[in-house]
């Protein structure tokens, strides 16, 4: 445990760090990476957030693309004749009050739907963005290292899923070269630091949101023959839409289907008219989504047929416009950057993970036709850390916990070396 310590606190050569007068020192790093994590924004607001990396990429030579929806903005140094690289790092924090007791710990708070709500960077956020601006000094201050062109993408609300649609969706977005490749990573707490996960293919699920009104004949509760009631109709609902997933999907293609909310009534003796449901969908492939949305309008038709509601009281579904695509990793792509992060680091720092169904909206730019592209997961804990947490019978702190702390003096440095090492590699295989 010790050699895999002392390996990860010292993975970064000094070479990396150029020291110029316009280049930032590794304790500089250290400092943003407090900054940022105690001034977190809010998905949508990060103005202040997005300004802090302007203006160094801005110091280094790179050219700004502006206008790409909230806050999003993109760097470009182009660096003589080859491939294009794009690179992103998301920018906005959680509506979450942090538990962490460090001395950096925020304490900002937010307007969120007019109400003063908690902030904090508790998906790893902050993180993305150092390892993403130390990235961005190394390339600027090492020419003679590579040669291409490289896009470096700050998106405003992943969180809420609707950056990256609103990034593609802009004039100015169109007008950026035509990567050939495409990188992103995201912090890992189940990983250890010195640890790259790998997931070729669906790796993370597409995310789409969905309001069902279930109608009904609402009346007295004593004389429930002389109404339809849509709370019968919304239990029915809930459990026949579970069959879609177990009886209608192949057991190869996974999906889930959850019920976050019902809301219906007021009082115990009135059957109301409506029920209200407000559903989750993940699933990886298109065929999967699509079948799924299909099924539940088939059912819910079918269930409200067979209570007898005429059509005109068939359930309505609403899906909500913030449906994002699933992430998939290209596994050409992942070969080239696991030998080149092999090669630097070491065979054990390649681990392959499963597919989770967390939404990401790094997917949406894979576009059609696709450009290869990969999201790698970085292990954030020390050794020593993770097994404080399992001497205690703790699960290690997960995304979006309030309690959620990498060890960010050794695992910044392991995950800009690695970046670094993956666009090095990207830059030279095309």
């Amino acid at each position: 445990m010790k050699k895999t310590i002392i390996f990860a606190l010292f993975l970064v050569p000094l070479s990396l760090w150029a020291q110029d007068n316009a280049s930032l020192t590794p304790a500089a790093y250290l400092k943003a990476y407090q900054q940022l994590h105690t001034q977190p924004e809010l998905s949508g607001q990060e103005k202040n957030t997005a300004t802090f990396l302007r203006k160094h990429l801005q110091n280094w030579g790179y050219q700004i693309q502006d206008s790409l929806g909230f806050y999003s903005f993109a760097a470009i140094l182009k660096n003589g004749k080859g491939p294009t690289v794009l690179y992103r790092t998301d920018m906005d924090a959680l509506p979450v009050e942090e538990h962490t007791g460090l001395p950096y710990a925020s304490s900002v708070t937010a307007l969120k739907d007019g109400v003063e709500t908690p902030v904090m960077h508790a998906c790893g956020h902050d993180a993305h963005m150092v390892t993403w601006l130390a990235v961005a000094d190394y390339f600027a201050h090492h020419p003679k290292e590579w040669k291409g062109t490289l896009i470096l993408l700050a998106q405003s609300a992943e969180e809420i899923g609707q950056g990256a649609r609103k990034a593609i969706a802009q004039p100015s977005f169109k007008q950026l070269p035509v990567p050939n490749y495409q990188i992103a990573m995201h912090n890992n707490a189940d990983l250890a630091v010195g640890q790259v996960g790998f997931c070729d293919g669906y790796a993370m699920a597409a995310v789409d949101m969905m309001n069902i009104t279930l109608h009904g004949k609402g009346g007295h509760g004593a004389v429930p023959q002389n109404t339809i009631d849509p709370i019968l109709l919304a239990a029915q609902f809930v459990t026949e839409i579970q069959s879609i997933v177990s009886r209608n999907l192949p057991p190869t293609d996974a999906a889930v289907i959850t019920v976050g909310a019902i809301h219906g009534g007021t009082i115990g003796n009135v059957i109301p008219d409506q029920v209200q449901l407000k559903l989750t969908i993940r699933s990886f492939s298109p065929q999967a989504r699509q079948l799924i949305l299909d099924r539940l309008k088939v059912i819910g038709d079918g269930l409200a047929s067979a209570a007898g509601l005429t059509a005109d009281l068939y359930p309505e579904y609403h899906l909500l416009d913030m449906s994002i695509g699933a992430v998939y990793n290209d596994s050409s792509m992942g070969k080239i950057v696991a030998e080149s992060i092999q090669k630097k680091l070491g065979k054990q720092a390649i681990v392959p993970v499963e597919p989770v169904m967390i939404g990401e909206d790094f997917g949406m730019y894979r576009g059609n036709p696709a450009i290869p592209s990969y999201l790698l997961w970085m292990g954030t804990l020390l050794p020593a850390t993770q097994e404080k947490y399992k001497s205690q019978n703790q699960n290690f702190p997960s995304l979006h916990a309030p309690n959620f702390a990498p060890d960010y003096q050794a695992s910044l440095p392991f995950s800009i070396q690695v970046m670094t090492t993956a666009l090095q590699a990207l830059f030279v295989a095309h």
